[in-house]
């Protein structure tokens, strides 16, 4: 959830600044936002990958117990997550304030992008250094839980069991996996169009970033099946609610009969 809220205030953010941004501090604090914003999303990540690594080496697919730090757990990976990309983005104001000598209003050159970005030196050591590193350190713990899951499927004696823990790690370890490279893509597309001219990058830029939630809630929507569980949830309704034609055969007269009354369902089913 804090995930995919980093990424929706990205696009929320992305979408204010299409028009322009005429007024200073506007644009200034639309930039700096953004900034953050997208730190957050590649912190966010790599905590993820990194719960993930740690449930595998404590085991907890092999032998299932109660984890009792949970909470505490998520207010460290909270204060990790929401924390450091502040740090980042205070290291990037200063070095914004640095280049302008004190004139953090002179705005003139982040207009030119829409007020997306920071300054060159501010963009580069503060957003894409970090979030790089932090895409590195998510392939890193991605492939290490990869290793290690596959030890600890072979231990389990159980081949039903093994098969759908198997399938279970393939799913996050992929899913993951897509997610970082598509957040990749658009760092990069980003940093070639700040720093370059090219209007051919800076629409792949427009054309990435606009369709990267969509990307993302297709990615996590498709990996999770949840179409096929909504798929089978209304199939046991229809199996509950006309036995004679889904399931087994009925062994009434109702497949033969003609009247439109018997085909309908009662009580009617949910909306999709």
């Amino acid at each position: 959830m804090n995930l995919l809220s980093a990424l929706f205030m990205t696009q929320l953010l992305y979408v204010i600044g299409v028009g322009g941004v005429m007024d200073s501090e506007l644009c200034i604090a639309l930039a700096s936002a953004l900034h953050y914003v997208r730190l957050c999303v590649f912190s966010w990540m790599l905590l993820m990958t990194h719960n993930m690594y740690m449930q595998y080496k404590t085991g907890l697919h092999l032998v299932p117990i109660t984890d009792t730090n949970i909470s505490r757990n998520f207010i460290r990976y909270s204060l990790l997550g929401w924390g450091l990309p502040l740090v980042f983005l205070l290291a990037s104001i200063l070095i914004q304030y640095c280049d302008k000598r004190g004139m953090l209003l002179d705005t003139q050159d982040l207009r030119r992008q829409n007020c997306w970005f920071l300054d060159k030196n501010a963009f580069i050591s503060s957003l894409v250094i970090p979030g790089y590193l932090m895409a590195l350190m998510t392939f890193f713990y991605l492939f290490r839980t990869a290793v290690l899951s596959k030890y600890l499927v072979g231990f389990q004696p159980d081949n039903r069991l093994r098969d759908k823990m198997r399938r279970k790690s393939a799913i996050q370890i992929i899913l993951f996996s897509k997610i970082t490279i598509v957040l990749c893509i658009c760092l990069a597309l980003a940093t070639m169009s700040k720093l370059t001219n090219s209007d051919g990058v800076w629409i792949s830029f427009h054309i990435v970033q606009g369709l990267q939630g969509i990307f993302i809630a297709m990615l996590v929507t498709c990996n999770c099946q949840v179409l096929k569980l909504y798929t089978r949830s209304l199939k046991t309704r229809a199996i509950r609610h006309i036995p004679s034609y889904v399931g087994k055969p009925s062994t009434s007269g109702l497949n033969k009969s003609t009247s439109l009354q018997m085909l309908t369902w009662d009580p009617p089913p949910d909306i999709v």
